[in-house]
């Protein structure tokens, strides 16, 4: 084997390893490039389009809401943390079911996060950002990552890789949510 693809094997490992911990700005996805979900509304600076799939009602939602908590999920389908992470929010979701809880991917493959979505039980709503305005406002760069934010709408917790329910319950206890 030649240096050339001695390195480039070993960079695609390193990537494989460092998994979903990765650059979450990417906008990974699969080929389908129409996210909109056959909706005609279009977003607003503070609104992402969700889909109609499982719990999420599709149509277009605030990120963060006037006036309450908010819960944001950032995820992707190939993110491995991101399957257990799904078990906790919805642990979270039960708890707190008026909470605003909107996971986020910048993945373009509506299918792919339905399916997702579906496999993995997903009770709230869901939404792609595939212009990755979400990442950028809230300088998001890695996967998982989720965020509390209070009733004014700032970051009064981040946490990047998996957050066990119980974690997320006493950020979410903070902010009065």
């Amino acid at each position: 084997m030649q240096r050339r693809e001695y390195l480039g094997a070993c960079g695609l490992f390193a990537g494989a390893l460092a998994g979903c911990l990765g650059d979450a700005t990417s906008g990974t996805g699969g080929s389908d490039s129409s996210a909109t979900d056959g909706a005609t509304a279009t977003p607003g600076e503070n609104e992402l389009r969700t889909l109609d799939v499982a719990g999420s009602p599709g149509g277009v939602v605030p990120v963060v809401p006037e006036s309450e908590p908010a819960l944001l999920d950032f995820w992707a389908t190939w993110c491995a943390p991101c399957e257990p992470q799904m078990d906790e929010l919805r642990a979270v979701r039960e708890s707190f079911s008026d909470l605003h809880l909107l996971s986020i991917t910048n993945e373009s493959d509506a299918e792919a996060v339905r399916s997702f979505w579906r496999k993995h039980d997903g009770t709230w709503p869901v939404a792609i950002d595939t212009d990755l305005r979400t990442n950028q406002r809230f300088d998001v760069t890695r996967i998982p990552t989720l965020l509390v934010l209070d009733a004014e709408g700032d970051v009064v917790w981040d946490h990047v890789g998996l957050a066990a329910a119980e974690t997320i319950r006493e950020a979410l206890a903070e902010v009065d949510a």
